[in-house]
């Protein structure tokens, strides 16, 4: 067979200049290349022939025209088809959340796969062009048509599954910050009802341990410190669960923090939490370390 066609229901204007580039090189050269278009349904055919001279051989010409259209139509795939794919696997697997959620979904899904936060377990989109070029590829050694949206759905699925595991590390990570924030209203609300009983509560981290001091940098006394002292039997709570719990409960107007905030959790929740009513200390005595109780 002396042709070559491409069929698809989308992307038909990058098609069509894939292919007329790749004609247009022929061209140029001396070789001519005949491009038919036909309507089969919804898809758009485009058919490539050359004709048979004493000067051409169809056969060579068109492994050359494959070979590079198999490379034009991996781009295609990954720029303009996975915005589509990705979408289609969130509206399908995800129907239950609202359609806000879905499209908060899709852009961070886009997001993680054009590697913006780094997150991505599937390469960048340069390697999974690599990966549907060499499909694509080996599809067009031995056949002399294709329809994309079948190829895609059929010979891509090892592609598919990727795009189906950034889509879950993205639901995963969307659902569990939708969870935090949640949590972190739901504090809030619990601290609005709280009566204050300090205005400002200082807390010193020492290492792994921490001390609660009320705005006079003495110990907090009452409920609150009792229960720094002496946790409740049964209750399995760990250190940065214990000081959080106190600040809550205490429901200061201001936080300030002595020491290093790095690798402790119960920093970063009480930033999150208080935010611009959180201080950090440049430095005082307290920094140096004092004597914590938890």
């Amino acid at each position: 067979m002396n042709s070559f066609s491409v069929a698809s229901g989308r992307a038909l204007k990058s098609i069509r200049h894939l292919v007329s580039q790749e004609i247009g090189a022929w061209e140029a050269r001396g070789v001519r290349v005949s491009v038919k278009e036909s309507q089969a349904g919804e898809l758009l055919v485009l058919r490539c022939e050359v004709p048979k001279t004493k000067d051409v051989e169809p056969h060579e010409i068109l492994h050359t025209i494959k070979a590079s259209v198999a490379n034009g139509l991996s781009h295609i795939i990954v720029d303009e088809y996975e915005k589509l794919l990705v979408a289609r696997l969130i509206d399908d697997n995800y129907a239950y959340l609202s359609t806000a959620d879905r499209e908060i979904l899709k852009r961070k899904a886009m997001s993680r796969l054009a590697g913006n936060d780094g997150a991505s377990s599937i390469g960048h989109s340069s390697q999974r062009k690599s990966r549907v070029w060499a499909k694509l590829a080996e599809y067009l050694e031995r056949e002399d048509e294709i329809v994309l949206e079948g190829f895609i759905t059929f010979r891509l699925k090892e592609y598919l599954e990727d795009l189906f595991d950034a889509v879950e590390e993205t639901v995963e990570d969307y659902l569990t910050e939708r969870e935090y924030r949640e949590f972190l209203k739901l504090l809030r609300h619990f601290m609005s009802r709280q009566k204050v009983t300090t205005y400002q509560v200082n807390i010193v981290r020492d290492g792994a341990r921490y001390q609660v001091l009320d705005e006079k940098l003495k110990p907090v006394a009452g409920e609150v410190g009792r229960f720094l002292e002496r946790p409740p039997r049964g209750i399995d709570l760990g250190v940065d669960d214990l000081i959080v719990s106190a600040v809550v409960t205490l429901a200061p107007e201001y936080v300030v923090w002595h020491g290093k905030v790095d690798n402790s959790p119960c920093y970063d929740l009480i930033h999150d939490l208080f935010e611009n009513r959180l201080h950090v200390c440049a430095g005082c005595a307290l920094d140096s370390g004092g004597s914590p109780v938890v």
